[in-house]
């Protein structure tokens, strides 16, 4: 049964901050807001933005926070098309870099996970994923949620359809999914070819392939997770984080001590927070 239904919402924020969250608090419980980036290269060119979660998973796994991620990635035989997998190194964590704007249950990888014998699991999810794990702890489902140790949460208003690359993207404007590089939403929905171009299209033409779930979704910010991320502002290079349970705050603050990340203030970039605010 899909963890939100009944009182959802407030039975997380007390299972996580032992408070529900107050009016004001529309981005809900936080600790620190930051614009970060990977300090690894190839890490920040691989993943999307600031490559921020690509690094926490390896960072993580390295340090024996994890022993494995559920995560998505594109399937071997559809480019584009999300499915959920188990990532356990570094190459694999990169193999899954990047976003994709289509729907993949991250959480139906846990039973590949635990057959291959990982037992300490990151989740890596949108906000309807990122509830999962608290509020099956606050219900006490123990022995399906135990497993997941750390939950990294991504920004998310909506997902489309698969039906979008054929019906909009090809069909319009003779963009195949299988000659793109790479995707990301700034206000527009922007591709990058294989070929070196660069395509802008209105996210106003894309509304009709949102998924019907996502259209009562309440929780842009993934307000369960340990760490909320997204590319949300100005910059494609940096990553919005909100640093929200003990243990979020703790992973970033050793991250950042070991030149693994580097931070800066999210204030410095006005439309980044103003984003956040709106959505």
């Amino acid at each position: 049964a899909c963890p939100r239904f009944r009182a959802w919402e407030p039975q997380a924020d007390e299972h996580l901050f032992a408070r529900e969250r107050e009016p004001d608090e529309i981005a809900g419980i936080y600790s620190d807001i930051l614009l970060t980036r990977a300090s690894d290269d190839m890490v920040h060119r691989m993943g999307q933005d600031g490559g921020l979660v690509s690094a926490i998973l390896i960072w993580a796994m390295a340090e024996g926070y994890i022993d494995a991620a559920l995560t998505s990635y594109v399937d071997a035989t559809d480019s584009w098309k999300a499915v959920p997998g188990v990532a356990t190194n570094r190459d694999e964590v990169l193999a899954g870099a990047g976003s994709r704007y289509t729907y993949s249950a991250n959480t139906l990888a846990m039973d590949e996970a635990l057959e291959r014998g990982f037992s300490k699991l990151a989740l890596v999810g949108m906000s309807c994923q990122s509830s999962v794990p608290p509020v099956m702890w606050h219900r006490k489902v123990g022995k399906i949620s135990k497993p997941i140790v750390f939950n990294i949460g991504l920004l998310c208003s909506k997902t489309f359809d698969d039906a979008i690359f054929e019906e909009l993207f090809e069909a319009k404007y003779g963009l195949k999914k299988q000659d793109m590089v790479k995707m990301n939403i700034k206000g527009v929905f922007q591709i990058w070819m294989k070929d070196g171009s660069y395509h802008e299209i209105d996210l106003k033409e894309c509304h009709h392939w949102t998924r019907e779930g996502c259209k009562n979704c309440p929780d842009f910010a993934a307000e369960h997770s340990d760490i909320a991320t997204g590319g949300i502002g100005d910059d494609n290079d940096w990553t919005l984080t909100i640093v929200r349970t003990e243990l979020g705050e703790e992973v970033i603050t050793r991250m950042i001590a070991d030149g693994v990340i580097i931070a800066r203030p999210a204030q410095e970039d006005e439309k980044a927070m103003k984003l956040l605010r709106l959505l």
